[in-house]
This record gives C-alpha cells, structure tokens and sequence, in this order.
C-alpha cells in the first residue's frame, strides 16, 4: 500500500497492512502515513479491496472506518489525548505530545494545527460515522483511485 508521508510532503511509503512496518516506495498514493520513533499510523484505501473502505491504521492494528468513530482531545501537561472507538467501546487511546508550533506566529490557526498533527486530521475525518458520510465518501473515492505526492 503506497501512502504519502503525513509530515514530509513528497516522501512515499509502501505500508504492509499485516505488519504495519513501512519501507520506502514510489507511486500513486492511497492516504498518508504517520511515521514516528514509536509507530506507524495511516489513513487509507485499498484500491485492491472487493468492497471499497477506508481503513485507519495503528502499528499493526486496522479497523474499517465505517465501524469506528476517533476523537482527539488535549490531554494533561501538554499532550494530546486520541481515541479509537468501536462497537465495544475504546479501541485504542493514545497519549503523545501536542507538535511544537516552534516561535510564537499570530498567523498560526486551526489549519497550521491539523498540518502539523496526523491524529487531529484523522480525527476530523473520522469524528462520527453517519454525520459526514459526504467527506467520507469522497476522502474514499480520492483514496482509492490514487494521487501523486506533493
């Protein structure tokens, strides 16, 4: 699965879903990746699925957005605060370090902010299944046909 790099526009991974390891790749790409000391987290579609879905991926763990809802929400001391909920309840919650902005910039808004975090985009994405299947579906159907990194 080839996905642009989240945070180094024009750098391309070859993600294995299986695994969730990435190594270098070139190509069409069909979502973005974050790569972190820590893990690996992606947004994407698989052009190769019979049914079409968007899938979030964390290391090696995956759920098909269509079942999961994801909140992002700043947490104690500066951290940020990202959940993965399903059918169960939470799937996954991640505690990581809000990105610095580096020197104050009265310019800095809400855009700047989701550039420079992978899980408040995805989270914008993915808040609630059934209120924005629009963005959703046409995320999907960008996805699945596949883009050119920036």
């Amino acid at each position: 699965m080839l996905l642009q790099d989240y945070d180094r526009h024009g750098r391309t991974w070859a993600l294995d879903p299986r695994t969730g390891l990435v190594s270098p790749g070139s190509g069409r790409c069909h979502g973005f990746v974050h790569v972190s000391d820590e893990a690996t987290a992606a947004l994407y579609a698989d052009p190769s699925d019979g049914e079409p879905a968007l899938w979030l991926q964390y290391r090696q763990r995956r759920w098909n957005c269509a079942t999961v809802m994801a909140h992002q929400s700043p947490g104690p001391n500066g951290t940020r605060r990202f959940t993965v909920e399903d059918a169960r309840g939470t799937a996954l919650e991640l505690l990581y370090p809000a990105p610095d902005p580096g020197p104050f910039d009265p310019t800095y808004d809400w855009i700047d902010a989701e550039g420079d975090d992978f899980f408040l985009w995805a989270a914008g994405r993915l808040r609630d299944a059934n209120a924005d299947t629009t963005a959703r579906t046409t995320l999907l159907s960008h996805f699945r046909a596949g883009f050119l990194p920036a």
